[in-house]
């Protein structure tokens, strides 16, 4: 007999005796199979089980070869000159020069790191003495590099067995892999004199500008070569940095990889894009966003706009293009929900350390009790709630599949994290955004937790700080400042829609503070109209919001046939899961906010989006594997 413990023993018997064949029990289990049963066999289901709009359909489509034929260019492109190309590529010294860069860093050789802080310092050193600067620091990083340059050392390789990679594969529930140098190109001559030359560079940048500037230009020159030479390490490290680094940085590193992307498929052999329904609707919709930039009441500036718009829903494609394999797609997800923690972590601390406080957000007479709201690296409490919605579901379901006690522990923690942040946002609507983010996961992943939640909810707010019970209660009360802001500024958008419904306004808040003042109720003035789908209608115009509402369809069909395919309990299942809560979660808010104010935030949800189509073809790779094995 299995010894399971103490603990499991005594739940064992506490399960079968009392819990299993009491009455209750049974009531709730008809319950869940009375509703499970009606939702099976219900139209709306039958509706999303349809074959409609499929990847081959919108590939066919005279709309799919007009959108798509920038893809299929880089294909017939890379048949055409692709090995010629790619020979020239190779043979080229400033590529060959910038492999040895790249692979000997990867590698963290000693002798190169070594020789590479020998002759920045030697070079900022000769730069100071022209320019009678202090020489102290340049010396003792000379002496340093010429000890490492002793040794000819492969750092990483010891990092494959060690105790601190070892603990962070437990924990995340992942295998990391070590193959993503090539050693040939980590040592030797040419790695040497490649670390010369660039320290020299990196020493006259320190010298002429700053050290700052210099170790920019060091590691960018890294980063710029880690992502043409691997797009996937560009797409992982972009969604990692989006909601902390500034907006155009993130327009940049998007860019980068949408250009490392196409190098790829013009100089790879038999390369094929991956495209989709979603992607065609999402080229309509900047196809929908750039006409009424060119019409906008500013159209300076909705130029601009669309600008950023088309660098981060143009991300859709770098995922589905690059996410192809489950590990790939755990990866992704574990980096994304680290990223995550990262921010509610900082948030949280701003918190409890009172750092850069704003009172902005607060209605000091109806909620004396709250002291601050927090908002991390998002600039608002709103877009921090609107992010935790995005990233939040997705950990939990991470959680969900992980198989050990401890990876599952780590991300539970990670988890309440989120939780405890989204709760210090005090944002109302990211409240009821997450309860309805629950609902769907709990409904998909674990239908039988209903009859556990109707038991601990009633036990709810005898336990929530006064501050939050009072927080939710004012949900549609009038006399809230914010809550009367929105439904004026909701009822002058309506009314501008009357006018402007077929082309909308034009993209941005300059557009739409040019015009609403004109439709205003109370004379409440506002950057934008509070509403996410309201807001695409007053930017778009009826195509954009219908364009927006159909991809919106096209994304459940695509969730719902996979999580099918794979079944309730898969791992890819949990997965999907998830991604349809966090997409449900930040509609709900969206209701209450224009969730694509802040840019990083739009970027995400397209992101979201992106990761769970790229989830949906993983599944399908999955299951034609499983076919193939059973049919050997």
């Amino acid at each position: 007999m299995k010894n399971n413990g103490y603990f499991l023993t005594f739940w064992g018997i506490f399960w079968e005796r009392f819990v299993k064949n009491s009455a209750i029990y049974r009531i709730l289990c008809g319950i869940y199979a009375f509703f499970s049963t009606r939702w099976q066999n219900s139209i709306f289901v039958s509706f999303f089980r349809r074959t409609f709009f499929d990847d081959n359909m919108a590939a066919k489509s005279l709309a799919g070869k007009l959108c798509f034929w920038p893809f299929r260019f880089l294909e017939w492109l890379q048949k055409k000159v692709g090995e010629t190309l790619t020979t020239q590529k190779e043979k080229s010294f400033l590529v060959r020069t910038c492999k040895y860069y790249l692979h000997s860093s990867l590698a963290l050789n000693t002798r190169f790191v070594g020789v590479f802080a020998a002759g920045a310092a030697f070079a900022s050193m000769i730069a100071e003495l022209f320019l009678d600067g202090g020489i102290k620091l340049e010396l003792l990083v000379l002496a340093l590099g010429a000890v490492l340059a002793f040794f000819d050392v492969n750092m990483t390789d010891f990092l494959k067995n060690s105790l601190i990679v070892k603990l962070f594969e437990s924990a995340l529930g992942l295998e990391f892999s070590f193959d993503f140098y090539y050693v040939t190109k980590s040592r030797g001559a040419k790695s040497v004199s490649c670390a010369a030359v660039f320290g020299v560079l990196t020493g006259i940048i320190a010298a002429l500008v700053s050290p700052v500037i210099a170790a920019v230009f060091a590691f960018g020159l890294l980063f710029f070569f880690m992502v043409l030479y691997k797009v996937e390490f560009g797409v992982f490290l972009t969604l990692f940095l989006a909601p902390i680094i500034p907006t155009m940085a993130v327009v940049a590193l998007s860019l980068l990889c949408l250009f490392s992307l196409a190098v790829k498929a013009v100089t790879t052999k038999k390369f094929e894009f991956k495209t989709d329904g979603m992607g065609l609707l999402i080229i309509i919709m900047l196809a929908v966003y750039l006409l009424a930039a060119f019409t906008s009441f500013a159209p300076f500036k909705g130029v601009q706009i669309w600008l950023v718009y088309f660098a981060f829903m143009i991300f859709y494609f770098l995922i589905i293009n690059t996410v192809k394999t489950k590990e790939q797609l755990m990866g992704i997800l574990t980096v994304f929900s680290l990223s995550g923690l990262c921010v509610c972590l900082y948030g949280i601390m701003q918190y409890v350390f009172g750092w850069d406080v704003k009172q902005a957000w607060i209605d000091e007479e109806m909620f004396m009790d709250i002291k601050m709201r927090i908002y991390s690296t998002l600039e608002n409490p709103n877009v921090l709630g609107e992010y935790i919605l995005l990233v939040m579901p997705v950990t939990i379901a991470l959680m969900w599949k992980k198989k050990t006690v401890f990876s599952k522990i780590v991300y539970g923690v990670m988890a309440l994290v989120m939780g405890a942040a989204l709760i210090l946002t005090f944002s109302r609507g990211c409240w009821i955004g997450i309860m309805a983010a629950a609902a769907v996961f709990v409904t998909f992943a674990a239908g039988k937790l209903w009859g556990l939640l109707l038991l601990v909810l009633p036990i709810v707010p005898m336990i929530l700080p006064e501050s939050i019970i009072n927080r939710f209660a004012s949900i549609g009360d009038m006399k809230d400042s914010s809550t009367s802001y929105r439904v004026y500024i909701w009822m002058g958008t309506l009314l501008m829609l009357k006018d402007f419904w077929l082309s909308g306004v034009g993209p941005g808040t300059e557009a739409f503070s040019q015009v609403y003042p004109f439709y205003s109720y109370s004379s409440v003035v506002a950057p934008h109209s509070h509403n996410l789908f309201l807001q695409i209608m007053v930017e778009s115009g009826v195509l954009g919001i219908l364009a927006f509402l159909l991809l919106l369809v096209v994304f459940c069909r695509k969730l719902a046939s996979a999580h099918q395919i794979q079944g309730k309990f898969g791992d890819i299942s949990v997965v999907i899961t998830g991604i349809g809560a966090a997409t449900v979660g930040f509609l709900v808010q969206g209701l209450f906010d224009n969730c694509f104010y802040n840019y990083r935030v739009f970027m995400i949800f397209w992101s979201v989006l992106a990761l769970g189509a790229a989830a949906a073809n993983v599944a399908r790779t999955e299951k034609q594997k499983t076919e193939v094995k059973t049919d050997a």
